[in-house]
């Protein structure tokens, strides 16, 4: 079983309102992800701050484990230790991060980093958009107690880029892995792009 852990602890200081309760073609981005995830298989684990209430209300969260970061001057790495100690111990080969502001990556992306996983073995497996990568990004139980580790200096990146040798990089045509939205002009430019997408000739 691989396990989607949803980073939803941020505090979205230059968006200006929490990213997870965006909007993008009519759900909010957790929403967004968490129907990916479960249409993908993954057991979802949600990782929330220390005042998630807002975020949590009026999501559908049948099914999904809801963490905590009390870590969260440590960022990201806080969340994905949250959700490995809560599933430390339960038959889970590999966590897939996937950051709240990261609805739009698309159901063939996941499903192809789930296939490298599984043809590989990981450990680490990543997505490759003209020859960057991006999230989200599947960690295999053979590196969790490394992510564990309090002593990261640039939390899970140290991990990655610990060994090239055992990151498999996956070529996708999915630009979405690495686009950055924390800002106000970002989110609308991914509604526009959106808005233009639908007016293609199908």
């Amino acid at each position: 079983m691989i396990a989607a852990t949803i980073l939803s602890a941020g505090r979205s200081t230059r968006m200006g309102h929490p990213k997870a309760l965006l909007l993008y073609r009519g759900r909010t981005f957790l929403q967004g992800i968490l129907d990916a995830a479960e249409a993908a298989g993954l057991r979802r684990i949600l990782a929330v701050g220390a005042d998630a209430n807002e975020i949590l209300r009026g999501h559908d969260l049948r099914g999904v484990s809801v963490v905590t970061n009390t870590q969260m001057d440590a960022g990201p790495i806080g969340s994905i230790r949250a959700a490995i100690r809560e599933i430390i111990d339960d038959p889970v080969e590999a966590v897939v991060v996937w950051p709240v502001d990261l609805p739009h990556v698309s159901l063939n992306t996941i499903e192809r980093l789930k296939d490298a996983f599984a043809r590989t073995g990981g450990p680490i497996v990543v997505p490759v958009y003209e020859g960057l990568r991006g999230h989200p990004a599947i960690f295999g139980r053979d590196v969790f107690d490394e992510l564990l580790d309090e002593g990261l200096s640039d939390g899970a990146k140290t991990v990655v880029n610990q060994s090239s040798s055992r990151v498999i990089e996956v070529p996708v045509e999915d630009p979405a892995v690495v686009s950055d939205l924390n800002t106000p002009e970002e989110y609308e430019e991914l509604l526009r792009l959106e808005d233009r997408r639908r007016g293609e000739p199908g």
